[in-house]
């Protein structure tokens, strides 16, 4: 026993260390971390519990990591935290740990980036906050691998002249990715259309769900997902039904050949008051109704406006009321409307045409 205390005894402190440091992790994972995440209902910064879910981990990392490293130092193997490379180990564990919860703050706090550029004066898109998180995502990678590297005492000035030697062939061989990059570029610029807009691109009709670096993703209405490069996008032209800010109703109604002078008349001046009635959903200047051609089976109305809506539902609801109101309007003039039709006329009556022929005697040859 006296043996087992005296191989132990050297390793008290090292243990005491370690002890204490997995004690404080314990007590920052179940304490403190609650008792932030209850600090954050009362604060008014809306992001702070992303920020935290962010360094969590990482944090947990560096304590572990610290508690084993001081533990060694205070231990008989004191010397082997002294080497360079475990020294090395450690300062890059640290710094792989602060860029992780950079990297997860950009992934987390979507709605930040929106926040900073609205204050800043710039009204964006979720669009332009999704590539901006892209971006700031690869720039933590490239400025942690250099600073590990750094650490490491390697040579950055070598690869990166390899690296321009070889963006020649890179940019060949991903020419269609960079143009798709390019062609995001000018579609958060121009702004032709945004997340949640009903678009016509391609023959590809439906609402715009997300615009990424290399594709926009577009739900069609028979609920299909479509991903249509940026590329493609940024040369074809692009129809926005969502910016539409009145639709336009263009119309004939065929009423009957037997619809006399007078009838016509009081349809047509009927119809004009009706829609004109209808304020809060028709222009008022932009309005006509004109009996404008005699068809082949009717005689035709012409109805044209513009209703007070870009919404597909709206619409539908507006030029419901229109065409229930011009119901009306046909029964109060006493006018029906026609339907196509063909008349067959004789020259000579069927009937006087038989009996002719039933009294001319057949030839004989």
């Amino acid at each position: 026993m006296d043996s087992i205390i005296a191989i132990i005894s050297p390793w008290y402190k090292a243990i005491a260390t370690l002890l204490f440091f997995l004690l404080i992790r314990f007590f920052y994972r179940k304490f403190l971390l609650s008792l932030l995440h209850h600090l954050t209902t009362r604060t008014s910064f809306t992001y702070f519990k992303e920020l935290l879910e962010a360094f969590e981990q990482p944090i947990n990392i560096v304590l572990f990591v610290t508690g084993i490293y001081l533990s060694l130092h205070v231990s008989p193997v004191n010397i082997v935290p002294h080497l360079p490379l475990i020294e090395h180990i450690l300062r890059s564990v640290i710094v792989l740990c602060f860029f992780l919860g950079c990297y997860n703050v950009c992934s987390a706090t979507h709605g930040l980036f929106m926040d900073l550029l609205s204050r800043a004066g710039i009204h964006a898109n979720d669009a332009l906050s999704n590539i901006f998180s892209t971006v700031l995502h690869f720039l933590i990678i490239i400025l942690g691998f250099f600073t590990i590297a750094k650490e490491w005492n390697y040579d950055m000035s070598a690869f990166i002249a390899s690296l321009g030697i070889g963006s020649l062939a890179i940019a060949f061989a991903a020419k269609d990715a960079l143009a798709n990059v390019f062609g995001s570029f000018i579609i958060i610029l121009e702004k032709p259309f945004a997340i949640g807009d009903w678009i016509l691109a391609d023959n590809i009709e439906g609402t715009v769900e997300k615009i990424s670096f290399r594709s926009t993703c577009i739900r069609t209405f028979p609920q299909e997902l479509v991903y249509v490069p940026n590329s493609l996008l940024s040369n074809t032209p692009i129809v926005n039904f969502t910016r539409r800010e009145k639709r336009r109703i263009d119309f004939i109604i065929g009423l009957t050949y037997g619809t006399t002078y007078e009838q016509m008349e009081t349809f047509i001046q009927l119809a004009r008051e009706r829609l004109l009635s209808m304020e809060d959903d028709v222009y008022e200047n932009d309005l006509s109704v004109n009996f404008v051609a005699y068809g082949d089976c009717s005689l035709n109305v012409r109805i044209i406006c513009y209703i007070k809506t870009g919404i597909q539902i709206e619409y539908l609801k507006i030029t419901e009321k229109i065409n229930l109101a011009l119901m009306q309007v046909m029964e109060e003039a006493g006018v029906h409307c026609a339907f196509p039709s063909t008349s067959v006329y004789f020259e000579t009556p069927l009937q006087q045409e038989n009996a002719e022929n039933a009294k001319t005697p057949p030839s004989q040859e």
